[in-house]
């Protein structure tokens, strides 16, 4: 049972805020004292696990409010706290602050379900990494620090080493060695050149986010009464290089599905923010919820969605949020086929942006059906559509459609193009002695029907020019109001696409 959605009705200076948790990732970010670590310890402190499980880290599978803030006797005496967690199968858990006098000392509790001690907690593993992990060992006191003699299993090592070099892009052979210091009970990275003593705070790091993931892949391995878990993450970035922040990334959301276990995690990195946002980052989106907290109006307010990621990035780089018009179109088509046909009708035609071709192999009944229910990109897209699916569509709506020429697939004109071609037309006055003998030998015997056809296609383009261009430039030439047709609604759905869809940007 996953969380579906966090509603908080006042906490310190968080009111009247709700998001959505994503199925496996939610990066929550934001600037400073937005709330982001708050939100972690909120959630954290709804579940519990019991006291037989333990963690990599020798500890319980969860996490107290306790661990994360602190309440002030001033700021947060008197005050009403209270939210909510609301999970997949529509359930819900209540907690909310109680203030206690304990001998003259007014203490705070954040009750779970009521105030049943511990009682109203929902059974779930919860590890917290908060920013202590971060503190080097180099400014610990040497005395504290001493190597355990706990062993990870050699199958927990191998893996551990295989993901420390896969997030690092590395080749080095690591050993996890158990090290406990006043701040810390973790395995470090270490290897013939340098031990826990040498490791940076980033090497550090990643050895303690590798160890979290580890504990979810061996409790789900080794408990019947795993369903799956919570892993939260203040300032995930902290520490990492650009490239490793991107590799954890991919790491987490592959372990994650693997282990059932949501990650939340709270950033302010430009970098993974960039990444999340550009096209190398859409694995994440199916699987991934963004968190955007703002305090640039006064009060803190949350925004959720992967669209939120520029205006985030402008908030947070202080600067204005410009609009552009977009550089690039996207071109949907039924098959390759669709796709050189129109390439060859509109080459050289200057748009005034650049086409991105997408051959998503969809017929065209699935494209008109997305048409109609809204599907938003194909607002802001062309789709080329085969002519003999003109009949079935309503062309008197607007829309953002081009039907290529004809009543009959792509391939089916080629071969009656070139049927009606005769044997002195220039067309067959090529380099690979492809002549009109050629092409009818090859079409002999060759079944009209929608597959075979698409095969003699294939078996012959090579002898048309890249992507049939030499044979579609002959077609244009011979077939001027049909191209001319096509270029001039492309035109048209192309103005209008610029002149309604902006994006944003925060470049100058």
């Amino acid at each position: 049972m996953k969380i579906s959605k966090v509603s908080i009705t006042t906490f310190r200076h968080l009111s009247n805020l709700s998001f959505n948790l994503g199925s496996t990732i939610t990066v929550i970010a934001g600037g400073n004292g937005t709330g982001k670590t708050s939100l972690l310890g909120l959630i954290g402190h709804v579940f519990k696990f019991g006291n037989t499980s333990h963690n990599l880290f020798n500890s319980r599978f969860e996490t107290k409010y306790s661990s994360v803030f602190r309440f002030s006797s001033q700021h947060d005496a008197g005050n009403s706290y209270q939210y909510k967690i609301i999970f997949t199968d529509r359930t819900e858990k209540e907690a909310q602050l109680r203030e206690t006098n304990e001998n003259g000392r007014i203490r705070h509790r954040i009750d779970v379900g009521g105030r049943v001690r511990h009682g109203g907690k929902i059974m779930k593993p919860v590890i917290f990494l908060s920013l202590k992990r971060l503190i080097p060992l180099a400014q610990e006191n040497e005395r504290n620090i001493r190597m355990g003699v706990q062993t990870l299993t050699p199958a927990l090592a191998t893996e551990y080493s295989e993901l420390y070099n896969e997030i690092f892009s590395a080749t080095e052979t690591i050993s996890p060695v158990h090290t406990i210091s006043n701040n810390k009970n973790s395995f470090s990275p270490t290897t013939n050149n340098f031990d826990a003593h040498g490791i940076s705070a980033g090497q550090d790091n990643i050895g303690q986010i590798i160890l979290a993931l580890l504990s979810f892949k061996q409790l789900k391995q080794n408990d019947p009464n795993y369903v799956d878990g919570l892993l939260l993450s203040d300032e995930l970035d902290a520490t990492l290089y650009p490239a490793s922040q991107k590799n954890l990334l991919k790491v987490m959301l592959r372990i994650g599905r693997e282990s059932d276990v949501q990650i939340v995690f709270t950033t302010h990195s430009s970098d993974l923010l960039n990444f999340l946002s550009s096209r190398n980052g859409s694995q994440f989106k199916h699987h991934t919820n963004f968190v955007s907290l703002t305090n640039s109006l006064g009060t803190v307010t949350a925004t959720q969605g992967f669209q939120e990621l520029n205006i985030l990035l402008a908030d947070l780089n202080h600067e204005a949020l410009r609009t552009i018009r977009p550089r690039k179109v996207n071109f949907y088509f039924e098959d390759y086929e669709a796709c050189c046909f129109f390439k060859g009708i509109v080459d050289g035609i200057d748009f005034g942006c650049e086409n991105s071709y997408k051959n998503l192999s969809l017929s065209c009944g699935t494209y008109k059906t997305l048409i109609d229910k809204g599907f938003e990109e194909f607002f802001k897209s062309v789709v080329v559509l085969d002519g003999d699916f003109k009949s079935g569509f309503n062309q008197t709506q607007p829309n953002n459609v081009i039907f290529l020429p004809g009543i009959v697939r792509p391939e089916n004109i080629v071969r009656d193009f070139l049927q009606s071609l005769p044997e002195s037309d220039l067309f067959w006055d090529n380099t690979f002695r492809y002549t009109k003998r050629v092409f009818l030998d090859s079409i002999n015997g060759v079944a009209d029907n929608r597959d075979t056809m698409k095969r003699w296609f294939n078996s012959e383009i090579e002898f048309w020019g890249e992507d049939a261009s030499l044979l579609f430039l002959r077609w244009k030439e011979l077939n001027p109001v049909e191209t001319q047709e096509v270029i001039t609604r492309t035109s048209e759905i192309i103005t209008r696409i610029v002149d309604n869809f902006y994006e944003l940007a925060t470049e100058s």
